[in-house]
Order: C-alpha cells, then sequence, then structure tokens
C-alpha cells in the first residue's frame, strides 16, 4: 500500500508540470500564484491519500490482531523445568555394588588393584566377610555391546582420568534407575539443560557452553567405564547367585553440533540414553530382600560437583558418607579411618615420618569436614580434642596428630533427608501398609553381618522381639516400622 501512495504522488506530480509547462523566474506572471496554489491543492491531496491509505493499512492490521486474538487466545507463559527431580532429595540405588563404582572413580589408584593371571586389572571388595566378592575392572570403549577388561598398562591411563566429579554423575544414575518400575529393561533420558542445573554447572559464568557440555560428555561416560563381576554368597534361603554381566551402566550420548562463522564445530546440546545391567534383578528387585535404596540430596550432588578435584578428600569423605551412613542409626568413625578415606592409608602412614606432610594433611582435613558440613551433613565429635571442631583458628598443640587420628566422629545426614524421612514415615502410617515378612528381615539383618543382639540394641529391643519378628509370630508395629525399614536400610516402597 505504501508503494501504491508513493505511485500515485508521482503522477499527480508529473501531471501538474505537463499541464504548467513553465519554469518558475523572478519576473511577475499573472498566473504564478494560480500556478502555486494548484501546486499545494495536489500536493495537499496526493498527501490526504497517503494518510488515508497508511491508515487503511494500519487499520486491517490491528483488526486482523484483534480477530486473530478472538480466535486463537494467546497461550500463558510456559516455565520449563530443567530438574531432573522434583525435590530436594531423591530415593537412589546405594548398593554394595554401586558404593564399589563410586569407590574406583573417586579413589583411583588408592585401592588395591592387581592383574589377575588372565592379566586383566582389578580392584577386588569382599562381601560377608570374604564369602563373597565383587571385581571391578575399567574399560575404554563402555559403548559397545561387550566391553573389553583392560591389562594394568592400558587401565592405569583409563584410571588415571578417572574425576571425582563423576561420582555426582553416577549418583544421578543411581537415582533415576531407582525410579524405574523394572530397572533391567527399562531406561532413562536426561538431556543437557537437566544436567547443567542439576549439578549447577549452568553456573559457570566463566565456561561457555561448549566447554560445560564437553566437560559434562567425559563425566557421562566415566561411570560406564567400571565394569564389575559379582559373586554374591549365600545368605539365609536365598542362594548363591553370580552376575556375569560386567556392565553396570550402559550409556549412549547424543551429541548436537554447530559449526560457527570461523568453521569451528561447537557441542550445542547432548542427550543421555541410560540402562543399568543384569545387576538390577537382584538389587533393585521389590521381591526380594536385596533390594537396597537410600536417600541422596541435591546439595550433596552439587557440592561432588563443584569441588571437583580441588578437594579431591572432601569428595571422597561425601561419597563415603552418602553410601555408608544410615539416618538413626550412626556408627561412630575413628578420624584415622577418615583420614584415609579422604587420603589413603598409605599416605596416613607415611606421614607418622614426615613432619610436613602431617601438617599439610591436618589444614586439608580441617578443610574437608568444613566442606563436608557445607553439602548439608553435620560432624558430631564424639571423642576427642575441643580444637578440632572450632571455628577459631588456634595453634595445634603437640600431639596433634595422634588426636587427630583417636577422635571419633558421628555423622548425621543432611536436614532433607531427616525431612524426607519424616514425610515418608507419615505416608506409612497413613496408608496402614502392613509390616515386612520376617524372614526379609532376617535376611537383610545378616546381610549387614549383625548379630541378634545387636540389632535388638539398634533397635531398642529384645532378642526375643527379634526372634518374634523374625518368626513372623509377631508383626513390627507402625510405629517401630520406620525405623527398621531405616536401620536396615530398607525403603517402604520396595514391598
Amino acid at each position: 500500500m505504501k508503494e501504491l501512495a508513493k505511485t500515485l504522488r508521482k503522477k499527480f506530480s508529473h501531471l501538474i508540470q505537463q499541464v504548467i509547462g513553465i519554469t518558475f523566474s523572478r519576473n511577475p506572471n499573472p498566473n504564478e500564484t494560480n500556478v502555486a496554489e494548484g501546486e499545494e491543492i495536489v500536493e495537499d491531496q496526493t498527501a490526504k491519500l497517503e494518510k488515508q491509505i497508511n491508515f487503511q493499512t494500519s487499520f486491517k492490521k490491528d483488526e486482523q490482531k484483534l480477530l486473530l486474538n478472538k480466535q486463537y487466545p494467546a497461550k500463558p507463559r510456559q516455565f520449563k523445568k530443567a530438574s531432573l527431580f522434583p525435590d530436594q532429595t531423591s530415593i537412589a540405588a546405594l548398593s554394595l555394588v554401586l558404593h564399589g563404582v563410586a569407590e574406583v572413580l573417586s579413589q583411583k589408584m588408592n585401592l588395591s588393584w592387581k592383574t589377575e593371571t588372565s592379566s586383566t586389572f582389578s580392584y577386588e571388595k569382599e562381601v560377608e566377610s570374604g564369602k563373597g566378592k565383587i571385581f571391578y575392572y575399567v574399560t575404554d570403549n563402555p559403548e559397545t555391546s561387550q566391553p573389553e577388561t583392560l591389562a594394568e598398562e592400558a587401565a592405569l591411563v583409563v584410571i588415571d582420568q578417572f574425576d571425582p566429579r563423576a561420582c555426582a554423575i553416577h549418583l544421578i544414575y543411581c537415582a533415576l534407575v531407582a525410579s524405574l518400575d523394572k530397572p533391567w529393561s527399562g531406561n532413562f533420558i536426561i538431556d543437557d539443560r537437566q544436567l547443567l542445573e542439576y549439578t549447577g554447572l549452568v553456573k559457570r559464568r566463566d565456561l561457555c557452553k561448549h566447554e560445560k557440555l564437553s566437560t559434562l560428555y567425559h563425566l557421562l561416560r566415566q561411570p560406564a567405564q567400571v565394569l564389575a563381576c559379582i559373586a554374591w554368597p549365600k545368605q539365609g534361603k536365598v542362594g548363591a547367585f553370580t552376575v556375569a554381566d560386567l556392565k553396570i551402566w550402559d550409556v549412549s550420548i547424543i551429541r548436537d553440533f554447530e559449526t560457527d562463522k570461523a568453521g569451528n564445530s561447537k557441542l550445542v546440546g547432548l542427550k543421555v540414553i541410560g540402562q543399568a545391567g543384569v545387576w538390577t534383578k537382584y538389587f533393585l528387585n521389590k521381591s526380594k530382600y536385596h533390594y537396597q535404596t537410600g536417600i541422596i540430596t541435591k546439595k550433596t550432588v552439587q557440592k561432588l560437583f563443584s569441588i571437583g578435584k580441588q578437594n579431591a578428600g572432601a569428595a571422597r569423605i561425601l561419597v563415603w558418607l552418602t553410601f555408608q551412613i544410615q539416618p538413626e542409626f550412626q556408627d561412630c568413625v575413628m578420624g584415622k579411618t577418615l583420614m584415609e578415606i579422604a587420603y589413603s592409608a598409605d599416605k596416613v602412614s607415611i606421614a607418622e615420618q614426615d613432619r610436613q606432610l602431617r601438617r599439610q594433611m591436618a589444614d586439608d582435613f580441617e578443610t574437608d569436614l568444613k566442606v563436608v558440613k557445607e553439602a548439608g551433613w553435620q560432624a558430631e565429635l564424639e571423642t576427642g580434642p575441643a580444637w578440632l571442631t572450632s571455628s577459631k583458628s588456634t595453634k595445634r598443640p603437640i600431639g596433634y596428630w595422634s588426636e587427630i587420628l583417636n577422635s571419633k566422629w558421628r555423622f548425621h545426614p543432611p536436614v532433607e533427608v531427616q525431612e524426607r524421612l519424616t514425610m515418608d514415615s507419615n505416608q506409612l502410617s497413613v496408608n496402614n501398609i502392613q509390616p515386612i515378612s520376617g524372614n526379609v528381615i532376617r535376611e537383610a539383618r545378616k546381610a549387614k553381618g549383625w548379630s541378634r543382639a545387636f540389632f535388638a540394641t539398634t533397635m531398642g529391643k529384645s532378642v526375643s522381639w527379634v526372634d518374634a519378628v523374625e518368626t513372623s509370630t509377631r508383626k513390627v508395629s507402625q510405629k517401630d516400622l520406620p525405623k527398621l525399614l531405616n536401620t536396615l536400610g530398607l525403603h517402604l516402597n520396595r514391598y
């Protein structure tokens, strides 16, 4: 319409020039006034016509918008939720098998690796005081259907590349697989937005998206690079079994690339399709007592991811706490044990003869305990000097190293875990779920290596109560059931 107005205006001007046929001069002309007036009239009419056309065009556009809004009302703004889990806590598979994977990723060569007769490099973890065993291996081709276990030289290269932050990814996998109805046949899918948000990597302003996604890609593969062969012993009526399928995690990572103006290929997106191995049939099967889960918190996962290699000792302690510490029941942990978890038994032993190393490790220990506290875990000094928990910076006394090693600590899970347990307990009471069978309770107790007397003391009950419960001659009350589930590491949804 604007073009039409311009065309008409040009035609009117050309017509006037043809009619007038003269040029203006300084000499007065009797027709000059009339020509000027005529030209003003034409210009005025042309301007009016142009305004009219513009108005009609504008009106039609507004009219179209009104009709469009009337026929197709605007949709409310959608706020996309990137978080992997709806709450700050999540149920996760935390069995002994998965703890070993986390150890390999975080402890690396601090573990007792050895070369087998088949020349493969393995780490051996005992079950039931040596009655059973789990053998861990590493691979550099986790994407294949039958990954190859590596010999010592090649395995050392892979192990050296493991990053403590991969433990955070491992915990995410543990939570996602526990949410599946049939973990041995189902799969889980994660996109980069969820990972960036849940790990806290989205807050890193010093990294571009390509760098963030590249970091994620390498970390996502690492839990799948740990393989395991499980030889589980007989426990009660449940017979022994062997899981020959080495894969713990079967992970496929789909990456999207774009080429920038300089011709460089940039990673702009990724998606993870994951599935767990055959081990889930034994350790996430709701009809078996092997079903083992716990609770992880988003804060713990993010802290694991953020400290990375800077606080490897704190990362190892966080991993150990997540798998080992159960609510309402915490054994005391010796300071020496914590030091060995954080820095390796060999390093603690060497420090006995190295004053500078002792001083450095003592500094690291204090710092790492603060990092653990920032993740929500509470460390209570059961036995030991007050300076270990003092917020003030004081000079350590003579003999401080011995005091650290002989100290006793009691850890309490984050507040979010306690709130989740309270919520689950209330839900349990509301639903009036029937107690679990005595056989399940007995086998779960034996799996922990506990005597009836020890279990009775833990529950605040008598040995006769334990006997009655385990023989199903007495049902666990609704009041005692939440504590029993938490103590044995069982979850109320498994039965």
